[in-house]
């Protein structure tokens, strides 16, 4: 892909990142070391939700000691299963000769013999179809009857035979059961029909390349880390999802206001970078023309949630759906952005760039960013930044909380004990020296490098 420069002698601070690509569960990673990926190339991914566990005590339903029940299995670990098929058998158990058939399809993952419990995981096809059964019919009543004697909600997991209806007392004669004829997720509660539906939860998960690279290390069954020669710039809040388009800057001055009728469809697919603030119906304008996402000074709190229609959270943002990803540079308020990152994301106009809006502000700080990548960089680079990257003597950072909020400065030293400070936590800290000369001793977590 062909690049604009961005600037006259092209002198951007690049450094080295490297992206960590990670799966939530083992699956199946597809990147080799050496392939170059795209922000949209799937590296790694999971092609089958891992089913429900059953946890059966064999040994106790064999009338056998716990140590015997590996010896009494005829199939092991790892082994693929048939339901009823007899994977245990006691010739001279507590009830004599008995045999243990197994209740569903799935894959035998433990054999304890502590326990004397099999765990048998269940797996879950793509292709399996919702499955509905006539659940008030089986309960004898109407079909408008049928959510009071539900004991299961949609959305909640069963197992096959397991109970998700019933109509009278537990000890009643007369009391009428309904049964999950497979495993899975309840997906509909039919009134007018009486049915119950269950669906396979199926769901494919993909990990994709985030930012444009070369994979340099793979984590067999989980990710990838991805390198790339890039610009990294970091902001105070964020919302919504990774994404990636070029830089488009629609003012001209970091103290600029960004304004409705400065986003036109041109911003289609697009960053859009404003100055100081962003009013509520730019923001609007912005999800209405389709830009990919917003990085700007300011907003305010209020106008964020209304025009993105989202509730913030007191934890981690970053997964919220919502139509334009935001990147707060100072925050929230009426601030100017600050002079270097603007003048940078400037000069970058043009080249693509990959944002993400995760913010997290407590303890294991993360701040959201945008990364701009040079492929074909071949200068020397001056270090390379990790995810959770280190603090180290000679940094330039911004503190992110009070007394120094938005104050920005180098760092001194490192301390190697925890120090008590105010709130009489013992806490690791940094010695900085502030821009105005004034020397200070704070929290780590409350310092973000620049």
């Amino acid at each position: 892909m062909a690049y604009s420069e961005g600037s006259a002698d092209g002198n951007f601070p690049v450094v080295q990142i490297r992206k960590l690509r990670k799966l939530p569960l083992p699956g199946e990673v597809i990147a080799q070391v050496g392939d170059k990926v795209e922000p949209e190339t799937v590296v790694a991914k999971i092609s089958l939700k891992p089913g429900i566990p059953w946890v059966v005590p064999v040994a106790r339903l064999l009338g056998i000691e716990p140590a015997d029940l590996p010896s009494s299995m005829m199939r092991q670990i790892g082994d693929r299963i048939k339901t009823k098929e007899v994977i245990a058998r006691a010739e001279k158990g507590l009830y004599g000769r008995k045999e243990y058939e197994a209740p569903t399809d799935g894959v035998i993952e433990e054999i304890s013999s502590k326990s004397g419990r099999v765990v048998i995981r269940e797996e879950f096809g793509k292709e399996e179809p919702p499955i509905s059964f006539d659940a008030a019919f089986e309960l004898g009543v109407k079909p408008r009857e049928l959510p009071k004697f539900m004991m299961k909600k949609i959305g909640d997991e069963v197992k096959k035979g397991q109970f998700v209806a019933k109509k009278g007392e537990a000890q009643a004669f007369f009391t009428k059961n309904a049964r999950a004829p497979i495993s899975g997720i309840i997906a509909e509660i039919n009134e007018s029909t009486g049915y119950v539906t269950i669906a396979r939860p199926f769901k494919e998960v993909v990990v994709k390349g985030y930012v444009e690279g070369t994979v340099s290390e793979v984590l067999p069954g989980r990710g990838v880390w991805i390198d790339t020669p890039a610009v990294r710039i970091t902001g105070i809040f964020g919302v919504g999802r990774e994404t990636h388009g070029a830089l488009k800057v629609l003012v001209n001055k970091a103290s600029d206001t960004l304004t409705p009728e400065m986003i036109t469809s041109e911003c289609e697919g697009k960053i859009v970078v404003g100055g100081a603030f962003a009013t509520n119906e730019a923001i609007s304008k912005c999800v209405e023309v389709g830009a990919k996402g917003l990085v700007t000074g300011t907003a305010s709190y209020l106008n964020l949630i209304n025009s993105l229609g989202v509730k913030l959270g007191v934890g981690i943002t970053g997964q919220e759906d919502v139509g334009v990803t935001v990147i707060l540079m100072e925050g929230f308020g009426t601030l100017d952005m600050r002079e270097d990152a603007f003048t940078l994301l400037k000069a970058l106009e043009g080249r693509r760039a990959s944002i993400n809006g995760a913010t997290q502000i407590r303890a294991g700080a993360i701040r959201p960013e945008v990364i701009v990548p040079f492929p074909d960089y071949d200068k020397p680079l001056t270090k390379v930044t990790v995810v959770d990257e280190e603090l180290s003597p000679g940094q330039r950072v911004r503190l992110i909380n009070a007394p120094y909020f938005g104050m920005k400065g180098k760092v001194l030293a490192l301390p190697r004990d925890a120090v008590t400070v105010e709130t009489e936590a013992k806490v690791p800290v940094v010695e900085l020296e502030l821009d105005d000369g004034r020397k200070v001793v704070v929290p780590r977590p409350n310092v973000e490098v620049l």
